[in-house]
C-alpha cells in the first residue's frame, strides 16, 4: 500500500506561497507601518529558509534530482524572468535586462538548479552541513557574490535545503511531537532575536534586507563582524520559527492543502496579477472607499490605525491570488505549456541519442 502525500507540509507550502505573495505585493507598494515592517522581518527570517528545507526534504534522491533539474528549473526561469521583465519594463522604461541576474522571485529556480547539479557531489564532502555554514558567513565579505546567477543567496540557503536533505521521517514525527509550549518559546525567541538584530544594526537605505542573504555585507553598509552576527541571527532565528510552523500546522486537508500542491504554480506566476495591482493601486482604492466611505480621505491604507486595513487588504489579496493560481485547471495548463516546452528542446537530442545508440549495437 502507497503512502499518500503528507497533508500537513502541503498546508505548511500553502502557508508559505500566501506569505511569499505578500511580501512581495508589500514590498513593491511600499507603504511601510510598525506593524506591517514587524510582520515582513519576521516572515523574511522564516519564509525562504523553511521552503528549501522542504525542497531538500522531497530532494533525496540527489541523481536523479540532477538530472531532471536543467529542464524543471532553467527552462522556467528564461522563460517567466524574461518574460517578467518585458512586463515591468511597460511600467519602468530604464529598467536593465540582465540574462543571468534573476528579477525578484525568479532567483529560487536558479538556486535550485544549482544547488540540484552539485548535490551528487557536494554529498562526498565530509562535514558539509557546518562548512556550508562556514561559507555562507564568509561569502557576505565578499563584494562580487550577489544577485548574478542568484550565488549569493544559493551559498547562503544551501544550509537550509540541506537540513532538510539530511532530515528523516523519524526526525519530522519527533517536531511534531514536540511540546507545544517549546515550540511557542523557541518561536518567540526567533521573532525576537530577529527583530532585535533588525533594530540595532539597521542597514543601508534603499538596501535589501540582510535575511533576504541578496548582498554583500558592504553593500548593506555593515562591517564584516557585524554582516556575520546579522547572517549568523538568522541561521539561528529561521530554525526556530520553522520547528514552530512545523509543530503547529495541523494534518486536515482542505483549501489550503490545495494551495500548497499547487505552490510552484503560484510561485512563477503571481508576479503578474501583482504588477497589475500595483500599476491599478489607485483604482483599487477607490473600489474600498466606495465600499467603506470612512477611508475617502484618507490616503488608503496609510497609517490608519496602524496599518490595520492595509494589511487586512495584503493578506485577503494574497490569500485570493494563491487561491486562483493554484487551481488544478490552472496547475494542468501550467504543466502541460511547461512539459510542451521541454519536448520541444529536449526531446530532439533524446531521440537523437537513442538513434546513436542503435547505430553502435548494430555496429557491435
Amino acid at each position: 500500500m502507497t503512502r499518500g502525500r503528507d497533508a500537513a507540509l502541503d498546508n505548511l507550502k500553502g502557508l508559505l506561497i500566501i506569505s511569499v505573495v505578500y511580501v512581495h505585493l508589500y514590498d513593491m507598494l511600499g507603504q511601510k507601518t510598525p506593524l506591517l515592517f514587524t510582520i515582513r522581518t519576521i516572515v523574511l527570517a522564516v519564509q525562504m529558509p523553511l521552503f528549501l528545507f522542504l525542497c531538500g526534504y522531497f530532494g533525496k534522491h540527489a541523481e536523479k534530482r540532477r538530472d531532471a533539474a536543467w529542464a524543471e528549473y532553467l527552462l522556467p526561469f528564461l522563460l517567466f524572468n524574461t518574460l517578467y521583465y518585458l512586463v515591468r519594463a511597460e511600467q519602468e522604461p530604464g529598467m536593465q535586462y540582465v540574462l543571468l541576474r534573476p528579477l525578484n522571485m525568479y532567483w529560487f529556480l536558479l538556486t535550485l538548479l544549482i544547488i540540484r547539479v552539485l548535490m551528487p557531489e557536494l554529498l562526498r564532502i565530509r562535514w558539509l552541513l557546518p562548512i556550508s555554514l562556514t561559507v555562507a558567513l564568509l561569502a557576505g565579505g565578499d563584494p562580487f557574490i550577489g544577485r548574478d546567477l542568484s550565488l549569493s543567496r544559493t551559498i547562503c540557503f544551501l544550509p537550509f535545503y540541506l537540513l532538510g536533505y539530511f532530515c528523516t521521517p523519524a526526525h519530522m514525527r519527533r517536531i511534531r511531537k514536540l511540546p507545544l509550549p517549546v515550540a511557542w518559546i523557541g518561536a518567540a525567541a526567533g521573532a525576537f532575536l530577529a527583530l532585535w538584530m533588525t533594530d540595532v544594526l539597521p542597514v543601508r537605505k534603499g538596501s535589501s534586507h540582510p535575511f533576504q542573504l541578496v548582498n554583500s555585507y558592504a553593500r548593506q553598509g555593515l562591517t564584516p563582524w557585524a554582516g556575520m552576527e546579522f547572517r549568523l541571527a538568522m541561521y539561528i532565528a529561521a530554525p526556530l520559527l520553522g520547528i514552530f510552523l512545523l509543530r503547529i500546522v495541523h494534518a486536515r486537508r482542505g483549501l489550503l492543502t490545495s494551495i500548497g500542491k499547487g505552490s510552484m504554480t503560484v510561485y512563477m506566476l503571481h508576479a503578474f496579477p501583482m504588477l497589475w495591482m500595483v500599476g491599478h493601486w489607485g483604482f483599487v482604492c477607490r473600489i474600498i472607499n466606495w465600499f467603506v466611505p470612512a477611508f475617502a480621505h484618507i490616503k488608503y491604507p496609510g497609517k490608519l490605525v496602524g496599518g490595520v486595513p492595509q494589511l487586512i487588504v495584503l493578506v485577503l489579496y494574497s490569500f485570493v491570488i494563491s487561491w486562483l493560481l493554484s487551481a488544478p485547471p490552472v496547475v494542468r495548463t501550467y504543466d502541460a505549456f511547461i512539459e510542451q516546452m521541454k519536448l520541444w528542446l529536449f526531446h530532439a537530442a533524446k531521440k537523437q541519442e537513442k538513434t546513436e545508440e542503435t547505430k553502435t549495437v548494430q555496429g557491435n
